[in-house]
């Protein structure tokens, strides 16, 4: 008989204000948030406490709370930092080393071959012959290793570590309810672990899939955990609107509701819950709605049933990439600007998540790509990219930064720009992203980094005895358009209108109904703000 996986999800609490308070303890006394251009992103369970709201105008905050700190977080450095520091601590702990990171705040943890090792321990000690009667079970010792017995911790079997789903404890605590009850009591040692040595506090959820273990774990916060037992998973989830299950974003909700209510009175309340939606629709309807795979996906989250596993995070990114969003890029004076703005943050990340502590390269990017999103294909529209090799001056140590930024804006990003555009003698952008892709091991130190690059049409001719040759045939038309015209003849906006730079999992849009821009990963919660003031 097959079991069932045992995942359990961490969430960093208020992971940007735990961060700062980490660097200046003094703030954990006082109420303050972090922001990001003129919004609050984020704030500590102080200010939270005195009814400060995440998301919220730092003009309207201020105002509303004079004696609120502000802290700003537009430079995501630290908090990258941290983040991998914290991941690769959890890793450390997990056998097989099945953590996924999701983001820079949340990590899914596959236990299950941890779980499936103390099970057996504890049939070999006849304590499930004990199960159905709780309060005879004795403490048992968790093994963290499969090597040394004396790794691990001590727990007592006749209850569960933490909170509960549902309120209740399932009456049959044998096979894999008990399986949760060891994952319950491991993931509060992991997490004490984390707290005492790393001095982060963080919400847990427990179950058997990373949706379940996900909506558990946000149920009780802060520094609380949660348990999800499989028989009570479709009440639990019932009571949620669709928004709130994971991986259900605000337009799905949106066409899924549209779908349901589409002949009922447009003034009638609709009800969004999963109960409500899983009895008025059907897994057709969802087909119909979102596509075969979309449609069977999220249906499937609606009762419980995620079969996506654990996916461990790599040492080295698949891909690295910065962008920014506009409300109106015209010029290529404006573009060339912001790309070298772009191109700058690219390096600092490149250098921090690929290089080692003794300045060696782990790894390589083949490819650059450029992302742009017009105007005329609205806020949340499709994108535009085009891609060329990586000119190999990016991992150069002789040149200086603002050689490398000249020649990778004028020999890569502004001739994909020009790609991109075609033949437009207008433009209107409102969002830019730069990345490297295709990151492979770099060659032995033995090797010639520049034949490592030389199958790349772009490379093998651009640097002659360390100096590079000017792109001029390159340029060609763009060249024309912006050499030697000075400074640029523009003015950015003022600091409250400019837009932070965000990392690639966290795109900077524009809120369709007040307008503000707002990171993708807050932008449900934001237009949630908007439905319940209405």
């Amino acid at each position: 008989m097959s079991r069932c996986p045992i995942i359990i999800a961490l969430d960093w609490d208020a992971f940007y204000c735990s961060v700062e308070e980490h660097f200046n303890p003094e703030l954990k006394k006082i109420a303050f948030a972090v922001q990001q251009k003129q919004i609050i992103c984020t704030c500590n369970y102080v200010a939270r406490a005195q009814g400060v709201k995440k998301l919220q105008r730092l003009v309207d905050a201020v105002k509303q709370f004079p004696g609120l700190v502000i802290v700003n977080g537009e430079d995501l450095s630290r908090y990258r930092d941290a983040s991998k520091e914290l991941w690769y601590f959890a890793r450390d702990m997990v056998w097989g080393g099945k953590v996924e990171r999701l983001g820079f705040d949340e990590l899914f943890l596959d236990v299950t071959d941890m779980i499936d090792f103390n099970m057996a321990l504890l049939d070999n000690l006849h304590v499930a012959g004990y199960s159905r009667n709780l309060h005879s079970v004795p403490s048992f010792f968790f093994r963290m290793s499969q090597e040394d017995p004396s790794v691990g911790f001590s727990c007592q079997l006749e209850s569960v570590a933490g909170n509960l789903a549902t309120g209740s404890i399932p009456e049959d605590f044998e096979g894999d309810n008990l399986r949760l009850v060891l994952g319950s009591h491991l993931c509060q040692y992991i997490r004490s672990q984390i707290l005492g040595i790393k001095g982060y506090t963080s919400s847990g959820g427990v179950s058997i899939n990373k949706t379940l273990a996900k909506t558990a774990g946000a149920t009780h916060k802060p520094n609380q955990q949660t348990v999800l037992f499989p028989e009570f998973a479709q009440d639990f989830l019932d009571k949620f609107d669709i928004g709130k299950i994971p991986w259900i974003g605000h337009k799905s909700k949106s066409v899924i509701l549209d779908a349901i209510y589409k002949n009922h009175d447009p003034d009638r309340a609709r009800d969004a819950t999963v109960f409500n939606v899983r009895h008025l629709a059907n897994k057709q309807l969802f087909i119909n709605s979102l596509g075969q795979s979309s449609g069977e996906k999220l249906w499937d989250l609606l009762h419980g049933v995620d079969p996506t596993g654990v996916q461990p995070t790599p040492d080295i990114p698949t891909q690295i990439s910065i962008e920014d969003s506009f409300r109106s890029l015209t010029s290529l004076i404006e573009v060339r600007t912001v790309l070298r703005r772009l191109s700058n943050s690219l390096l600092d990340r490149m250098h921090i998540d690929l290089m080692d502590s003794n300045g060696d390269w782990l790894g390589h990017p083949q490819t650059a790509r450029l992302s742009t999103r017009s105007r005329s294909t609205g806020y949340y529209g499709s994108r535009s990219s085009r891609s060329d090799s990586l000119p190999s001056i990016v991992f150069s140590s002789s040149h200086s930064r603002d050689y490398i930024l000249d020649y990778l804006v004028d020999r890569c990003w502004m001739p994909l720009f020009s790609k991109v555009i075609g033949d437009m003698k207008a433009f209107d952008i409102v969002l830019l992203n730069v990345a490297v892709v295709n990151i492979e091991k770099p060659p032995s130190k033995s090797s010639d980094i520049t034949s490592f690059f030389g199958k790349k049409h772009h490379v093998n001719n651009d640097i002659k005895d360390g100096h590079i040759e000017e792109p001029i045939a390159k340029r060609g038309k763009l060249a024309g358009e912006y050499a030697g015209l000075g400074e640029p003849g523009f003015e950015f906006p003022l600091q409250e209108d400019e837009d932070v730079i965000y990392e690639e999992c966290s795109y900077g849009e524009s809120c369709v109904v007040c307008g503000q821009r707002i990171m993708s990963f807050a932008l449900e919660a934001h237009m949630r703000f908007h439905e319940l003031a209405e």
